[in-house]
């Protein structure tokens, strides 16, 4: 994997050899990756981001790569919290402009309410099958994760989209291949992207 844009454009990043005890990891694609950069590329700089099912650090590290001032990764596997440190330590990135939870997400983001975090961006990249999308959208909206300018982003597979409690949230919908991305603000009257 590559990082397509920004300070370390062109820079690779390391993932785990493919084997029957590794998790099924199913990363962004690049054509997805770079599609959502784009739209988000003149939004980014100095934002906070977070990377929720974080896999390799893939998203959270182009955000960096693009100007975000800090990232903070969630990912339940050690082995790929292990390897998003590394990945970050390869490329020369300063400790304070990011933050690597290994925990599952329901813990890391009431950690991350009961601090007050706030976050300009979310994305979130949940295995497909496991039905995670109704309890991601409703704990950034209870919890007051996102900022009232800010995007939830997820991504979720084109034949089965994610169907928010009011559909006004949905910002937009952008559809690449087998993957669908959909774009969500809890305040519908502000204009966005």
């Amino acid at each position: 994997m590559r990082i397509i844009g920004g300070k370390y454009k062109g820079r690779r990043i390391k993932s785990l050899p493919k084997r029957s005890d590794t998790k099924l990891l199913r990363p962004t694609t690049e054509r997805v990756k770079e599609s959502v950069f784009s739209i988000l590329n003149n939004y980014l700089e100095g934002v906070k981001f977070l990377d929720l099912f974080a896999g390799t650090g893939n998203v959270g590290i182009e955000a960096i790569s693009r100007g975000a001032k800090k990232v903070v990764f969630v990912e339940n596997d050690k082995r790929f919290c292990n390897l998003i440190e590394e990945n970050l330590r390869k490329l020369g990135v300063e400790r304070g402009k990011y933050e690597i939870i290994c925990d599952d997400y329901v813990n890391a983001l009431k950690k991350l309410a009961k601090r007050g975090e706030k976050f300009d961006f979310i994305y979130a990249d949940p295995p497909y099958e496991k039905g995670f999308y109704t309890r991601i959208v409703n704990m950034v909206k209870n919890f007051d994760l996102l900022d009232e300018d800010g995007l939830l982003i997820l991504e979720e597979p084109k034949n089965a989209p994610f169907l928010p409690d009011d559909e006004k949230w949905i910002v937009e919908r952008r559809g690449y291949g087998t993957t669908l991305v959909t774009f969500i603000n809890f305040y519908p009257e502000k204009e966005m992207i």
